[in-house]
């Protein structure tokens, strides 16, 4: 049986990259995101320290891992992962147990 996932990214920005910035160059990753196989939802969001949270559900796990992959070779996404602190960042993908709407 395949169980969805949720991918947990926490991250800070890079410097002198503003909110506004940044959430233009994640909006763009999003059409990539709705044509990928397994993809269920997207939500994001800031912390008041300034940690971000990127929460993609996705169907499995293996899906969720395939898109990592496609991510690094899709054009848009440069901008989006430029806008991140790379050394602050951290992933995991933990297993959805329970959703409610």
């Amino acid at each position: 049986m395949t169980k969805s996932v949720v991918e947990v990214v926490t991250f800070k920005l890079a410097d002198n990259v503003s909110e506004s910035q940044f959430l233009e160059t994640a909006q763009a990753v999003n059409s990539m995101l709705d044509k990928t196989e397994g993809f269920v939802r997207r939500h994001l969001s800031v912390a008041e320290d300034g940690v971000w949270t990127d929460h993609i559900e996705w169907q499995s796990l293996e899906q969720a891992k395939a898109a990592s992959e496609s991510l690094m070779q899709f054009e848009a996404a440069g901008p989006f992962l430029a806008a991140i602190d790379g050394e602050s960042a951290k992933m995991a993908h933990n297993s959805l147990k329970m959703s409610h709407a």
